[in-house]
């Protein structure tokens, strides 16, 4: 199901600013980081922890190391060597001349094959595409090979600036974010934020506290960014484990405002710079208007405090570089403007694109997630393109 042909010219003026289909680029796959290396070992190159080898010795703790290394038991024999800055030269040589030393060997790196048992897994070709949809094969984020190293955590907040979500969906409840310091229902502003009983997040569309999706849009992207995972239910979303802020501005018909847009990104500072939550980026698969400084302070104010916009670059087929699309064209680090690529690792044929102005593509053609009401449906446009991308900041 497209749902580009609901967007209004791109170079319309007014205030109100309308969903936006978008997609991908630069695509992401398991970083292990500073700790890890690769080393020749017997004849084979292999992933290890770095400076970090096994030894097995006969007496372990009575066993005698260079200056500036050390040891802990494993057990049984078994040491954890820590050798900063030795070649394995070194590190057989000393093995050879120390008494009761049987062996020696790297900290090989041992990763899990995670896959979810979500049922419809298989239709996720953005996430681990086989080809399934004709497309080719591999032209996807490398998720599965990520969340070998990690499937997110819900200490993460992402806050998902649309038309609300559909907070019971069974894919999508568990990962809702709740205000640890507000009481539901009671009438009372008890964190003193400001806001009554915003315990999922805020309605600014409606200036209410029931931010729930009136529209499809806001749970369509809330899933991709982060359907639980391995619940045997539905789908994944990127990170399996994440909590979910549902900041609502656009209401029942796609629209809202560039007002309500920046409440809500100022929502998102605020709560982590005053109320210690954990945002570390808002996804705003959203577009229109013109440049509005106001949008824009709001969006630098959040990179200031660590909380990334992720925006959506436009579905005109549009040169961003020469006709500005807004909020994804801002400028600064704290802004990451996303185009859409097809399971055929192409631009999609309506998504944006820059040569300094998109920062990356991810995919955002027949992309299946969530829908409200316990449903799922296949949607297409670079709005759903720029949820691949927040779902793993």
């Amino acid at each position: 199901m497209s749902r580009s042909s609901r967007l209004p010219p791109r170079r319309r003026r007014g205030v109100l600013s309308r969903l936006e289909q978008l997609e991908p680029r630069a695509l992401l796959a398991a970083d292990f980081g500073a700790a890890v290396r690769e080393l020749a070992w017997d004849g084979q190159v292999h992933a290890v922890k770095a400076d970090a080898w096994i030894v097995r010795a006969d007496h372990a703790s009575s066993v005698a190391v260079r200056p500036g290394w050390s040891t802990a038991s494993l057990g049984e024999g078994f040491l954890a060597l820590q050798a900063p800055a030795a070649s394995v030269a070194d590190v057989r040589s000393w093995a050879a001349a120390t008494a009761g030393v049987r062996y020696v060997e790297p900290d090989f790196v041992i990763t899990t094959s995670a896959t979810p048992n979500d049922p419809s897994y298989s239709r996720l070709w953005g996430l681990n595409n086989s080809g399934q949809t004709g497309g080719v094969a591999d032209a996807d984020m490398d998720v599965a090979e990520a969340w070998d190293v990690t499937s997110g955590s819900r200490s993460v907040v992402v806050g998902v600036i649309d038309t609300g979500i559909d907070y019971n969906h069974p894919d999508l409840a568990a990962n809702i974010w709740r205000n640890p310091g507000e009481i539901a229902g009671d009438g009372i502003d008890n964190d003193r934020n400001g806001y009554v009983d915003d315990v999922r997040g805020w309605d600014f569309a409606n200036n209410d506290a029931d931010p729930f999706d009136d529209e499809g849009h806001g749970t369509h992207v809330a899933g991709t960014i982060g359907a639980v995972g391995n619940n045997g239910v539905g789908i994944v979303g990127v990170s399996w484990n994440v909590s979910l802020m549902a900041l609502k501005f656009l209401g029942a018909d796609g629209s809202g405002s560039t007002s309500g847009a920046v409440a809500a990104i100022n929502y998102a500072t605020r709560m982590r710079q005053s109320f210690g939550v954990n945002v570390v980026a808002t996804n705003n698969s959203w577009g229109g208007g013109g440049f509005s400084s106001a949008l824009r302070d709001a969006i630098a104010a959040g990179g200031s405090a660590g909380v990334l916009c992720v925006a959506a670059a436009g579905n005109e087929s549009a040169n961003n570089d020469a006709t500005p699309s807004y909020p994804a064209n801002y400028a600064g680090d704290a802004v990451i403007s996303v185009a859409a690529t097809d399971s055929s690792n192409r631009l999609a044929t309506f998504s944006n694109y820059g040569v300094t102005t998109v920062d990356v593509a991810a995919p955002g053609v027949g992309i299946y997630s969530t829908v409200p009401g316990n449903g799922y449906a296949s949607y297409s446009g670079i709005s759903m393109a720029t949820p691949h991308v927040t779902g793993t900041v």
